[in-house]
């Protein structure tokens, strides 16, 4: 069986049909929600919500504050009118754990027993202290070994998140890793690199015929482009933020010389960016031969500013380009089109969550 399809299985093993579904995304300063209509011929997002919050209801990736979170995510469901309650919810960032391990050739029963008293070599503390599941993706090159993929989450990470919902009144059908729902939302991005940028963190996925091998987390987000502006125009938080959203040019075009100090700031941020990339590219293909990278997609809320896209083109040699999760699905005629385009990168993990119960 090809690996797409063995990983076809694995994204929709513990999933149900139905006919709509949540796809909840829950970031570090922002809730995203996307409600989809699983027809047969194409998903259709009938309803959609943003919120944006200060509160910090995460602490080293424990919910500290369940009963204010399930309280946002109530009313925001309420106020936009979603249908469903059932949901798929993402993890991601440090409260998950991602790794290609190899293992003599041998039974499901015979691995899951050995992955058992492994466990301890794959995640930083002890095993009984996570939820885990593993996957067989292919033989190793002499096949003497099988290639299996296994992942793993603190079981107080999962346990709390899944409390908090249903303080919400929502039911999770699954709880997803941000690397597989990201994944789900791509189209021909089977051998990338996903940047998805949020606020505070960014994470650089390398994907392999559409399995998620590498995933790194980097500190360059949005949050850092905002103190460039706060910084070099003595500006609030708020203020900035607004800035960056609204005003084209503060990264410069590709054809302007470097005219101001701000455009100096931003450009650095983006080189840095671009040294990221480029790092995980060439450590992922040292350490894997064979690898095939053919492009580079952005998404997340930081991927929208103005120039970026233009800015890393120059300063690396793989194609790049932003991604866009509404190319999967339909959406509701109540929605305009050109908001719809404004905000799709924010949605790429929600839409990639609430997908996973549309497919076969």
């Amino acid at each position: 069986m090809q690996n797409s399809k063995i990983w076809t299985i694995i994204k929709n093993k513990l999933i149900k049909r139905t006919e709509k579904l949540l796809g909840i995304d829950i970031g570090t300063g922002s809730l995203k929600i996307i409600e989809i209509n699983l027809q047969p011929q194409r998903p259709v997002i009938t309803k959609l919500a943003c919120a944006e919050f200060q509160e910090t209801f995460f602490e080293d990736g424990r919910l500290i504050k369940p009963e204010e979170l399930a309280g946002v995510l109530r009313q925001l469901l309420n106020t936009h009118g979603f249908s469903s309650r059932e949901a798929v919810v993402a993890v991601g960032g440090r409260a998950i754990f991602i790794r290609e391990v190899a293992f003599p050739q041998m039974t499901e029963s015979e691995l899951r027993e050995a992955i058992k008293w492994d466990m301890e070599k794959y995640v930083p503390y002890a095993p009984e202290s996570f939820y885990y599941d593993f996957s067989v993706i292919g033989d190793s090159e002499n096949g003497l070994e099988m290639r299996v993929l296994l992942v793993a989450a603190p079981k107080h990470h999962i346990d709390g998140l899944v409390g908090m919902l249903k303080q919400a009144g929502v039911r999770p059908v699954a709880i997803d890793g941000e690397a597989f729902a990201l994944q789900r939302s791509l189209i021909k991005a089977e051998n990338a690199v996903l940047v998805d940028i949020g606020k505070y963190m960014s994470q650089l996925i390398v994907y392999q015929e559409g399995i998620p091998t590498v995933t790194r987390i980097i500190p360059l987000a949005g949050q850092r482009f905002t103190e460039a502006v706060m910084g070099t125009l003595e500006l609030e938080e708020s203020e900035a933020e607004r800035l960056k959203e609204r005003q084209k040019g503060l990264l410069p075009p590709t054809t302007n010389t470097i005219q101001s100090e701000i455009h100096e700031q931003m450009l650095l941020l983006v080189e840095e960016l671009a040294r990221e990339i480029r790092r995980t590219v060439e450590f992922y293909q040292i350490q894997n031969k064979e690898a095939v990278i053919e492009k580079v997609l952005l998404t997340g809320g930081g991927a929208n500013l103005d120039n970026l896209i233009e800015q890393l083109n120059i300063m690396l040699d793989i194609p790049l380009s932003l991604h866009c999760p509404t190319e999967r699905v339909e959406y509701s005629a109540a929605y305009d089109a050109q908001y719809i385009k404004s905000i799709a990168p924010r949605l790429s993990v929600a839409i990639g969550l609430a997908l996973r119960g549309g497919q076969a």
